[in-house]
């Protein structure tokens, strides 16, 4: 019996020194157990999923992880109220080659608030780099300002924003600019900054902007979006099921008057003929213009309460 065992234990060492010699004969793994190939071509762009929970740096001192867009910090004070916060602008979210290298980036805005009254608003880069998404860069934009345009050109961030001017209170920014940031060496800057003029309501003009909510609240299942364009003086558009014209009066920038919409009467399904009810009398009370996360904003603050509706172009 003893030699049985030792038999067998001289064989399954014979066995096992022969699999070690062929996995190391010219450098080749056991059969199954080779490492699988990457993927051909050039890596993956970042996805939304994973910007969502991206580790984000040049915000606050540490690093710092968003969970589903958010991040929610430790109180400033120990058992204060004040902590930091930072939130990632799923709306405003660029994709294209910002190094040069095979693969694109993502360019993402983002803003944060450590329990004060100002939002500061970054810009940031992320890419994917040996299967893991990596933050490239972060740069500060401004305290509170406000991003219509976000896009990638010739390997540069570009935007068109509305930052405080000179005379603006930090509340209130009214001046317009263009904005380039560039990826050198590793950090992400501004190269170039110039200042376009003052905020009007003619700026909203060059784009046909459709409805994305009223007071945070999603266009009900069926209903077709309406859509509006502003003009000099007036507002024309679809409002649900008809076409509609309102006039609109620019009182100082980003404060406007709008007057009673006339509108066709087409008779439409409940769905339709609900949302332009809606619509409509959120548009007769609007008495404000802004942008939030390269969203216009049309916003009203009265008596009667407060609120806004969000437009994508």
């Amino acid at each position: 019996m003893r030699r049985s065992i030792t038999s067998g234990l001289a064989a399954g060492t014979l066995l096992a020194s022969a699999l070690f010699a062929l996995a190391g004969c010219g450098g080749k793994e056991a059969p199954g157990q080779q490492a699988a190939a990457p993927p051909p071509g050039p890596p993956p762009a970042p996805t939304m999923e994973q910007l969502k929970g991206a580790t984000v740096s040049g915000v606050f001192e540490q690093p710092a992880t968003l969970a589903d867009g958010k991040y929610d910090g430790p109180p400033v004070v120990e058992g204060g109220a004040s902590h930091p916060t930072m939130m990632l602008w799923d709306s405003a979210v660029a994709f294209g080659d910002m190094d040069g290298s095979p693969g694109n980036e993502a360019v993402a805005m983002l803003s944060s608030n450590s329990g004060g009254s100002g939002e500061l608003v970054y810009v940031a880069v992320f890419g994917i780099r040996d299967g893991n998404l990596e933050n490239l860069g972060t740069a500060l934009v401004g305290d509170r300002t406000k991003l219509q345009n976000l896009w990638l050109q010739g390997g540069n961030v570009v935007m068109d924003v509305v930052e405080a001017g000179p005379s603006d209170a930090a509340c209130c920014p009214t001046q317009l600019a263009r904005k380039t940031y560039v990826l050198d060496g590793g950090v992400l800057k501004e190269s170039k900054s110039e200042v376009l003029g003052t905020l009007t309501v003619a700026t909203l003009s060059a784009n046909e902007w459709q409805l994305v909510s009223i007071d945070g609240q999603p266009l009900p299942a069926g209903a077709k979006p309406p859509v509006i364009h502003f003009e000099r003086e007036g507002i024309r558009g679809f409002a649900g099921c008809n076409r509609f014209t309102a006039s609109v009066k620019e009182t100082a920038p980003g404060v406007i008057e709008v007057g009673p919409a006339a509108a066709t009467r087409m008779a439409c399904p409940e769905p339709e003929m609900d949302m332009e009810r809606q619509f409509l009398d959120a548009l007769g009370r609007v008495n404000g213009y802004t942008f939030l996360a390269g969203q216009l904003a049309l916003t009203w603050a009265g008596k009667d309460g407060s609120g806004l509706m969000l437009f994508a172009k």
